[in-house]
């Protein structure tokens, strides 16, 4: 049976407090020593294996001098850590959730995105990234910040061991012009480079097959060696982990439902090298 594993939102909070203390370049035992705690409880709640009560957060971020939304976010955080789910809404900067997601990415042995309008996250090139990002209103100042983090995401595909990934499309993640015509032609073509990996499994479900089980939303599930596995949501306002086995079970059921009507790996190469072919010729 998978090991217990710390709440996606604990998690998050003890990542959040890790990055203020190295913010304010405050070595782990000078903080310990300040709050007359041990070190390794300090490590502790960094690594997310200790339990953190608001008013230890509190007094963590008045040590780092910490104030303001992200005072208020983290405490609040913790008011809720082992919550049955780590919903976050849209904030300036990069939220939380995505570098938690790339954490977990590293840690995961099997990927499942389903995608309906865009390319698969770890699949897409700069160029498409940047264009989603102007079209999504992403403030100018945040587009590079973020394009980076996505981009830094791409690298476990580059490991020895690299997760096996499935990327799930709909056709009109395919057809829609992120960028205009020369963006998605590259796009595209970089989808086929990587589909040639034996790691990556690339299935689409063509406009034909009418409707199907994720048609309501995207999603990622992710399976891990020693753990249960997780499943990251998002939209242009919120983005939430879910890890209760009950909802967990739904993705996979819907997992399993859209391998049954997705082509296979080749026929969905062929399929994505004619839409790649239509891009080309303009």
């Amino acid at each position: 049976m998978p090991k217990p594993r710390p709440r996606p939102q604990a998690r998050g909070l003890a990542a959040g407090l890790r990055e203020m203390r190295n913010e304010a370049k405050l070595p782990m035992q000078w903080v310990a020593d300040q709050l007359g705690w041990s070190q390794s409880t300090v490590s502790r709640i960094e690594a997310g294996k200790r339990v953190v009560t608001p008013e230890e957060v509190a007094a963590l971020l008045a040590t780092y001098r910490v104030t303001g939304e992200m005072r208020d976010r983290l405490i609040a955080m913790a008011r809720d850590a082992e919550g049955p789910a780590w919903l976050e809404t849209r904030q300036a900067g990069i939220p939380v959730q995505a570098r938690m997601l790339a954490q977990y990415e590293t840690e995961a042995i099997r990927l499942v995105s389903v995608d309906l309008l865009v390319v698969a996250g770890l699949l897409q090139t700069r160029a498409y990234i940047s264009a989603l990002m102007r079209a999504g209103g992403i403030a100018p100042a945040e587009i590079e910040p973020r394009v980076s983090l996505r981009m830094q995401r791409q690298r476990i595909l580059d490991v020895a061991a690299p997760p096996q990934l499935t990327a799930i499309l709909d056709e009109a993640a395919l057809r829609r012009p992120q960028g205009g015509p020369r963006v998605m032609a590259e796009q595209l073509e970089h989808l086929l480079v990587m589909a040639r990996r034996p790691h990556i499994e690339l299935r689409v479900i063509p406009f034909d097959h009418g409707g199907h089980a994720a048609i309501a939303g995207s999603y990622m599930l992710l399976e891990f060696a020693t753990a249960g596995p997780l499943v990251h949501l998002g939209n242009r306002s919120a983005t939430v982990f879910l890890d209760e086995p009950e909802d967990v079970a739904i993705y996979l059921d819907t997992t399993a439902h859209l391998r049954a009507v997705a082509l296979e790996h080749e026929p969905s190469v062929r399929f994505v090298a004619a839409v790649a072919d239509e891009y080309r010729r303009g």
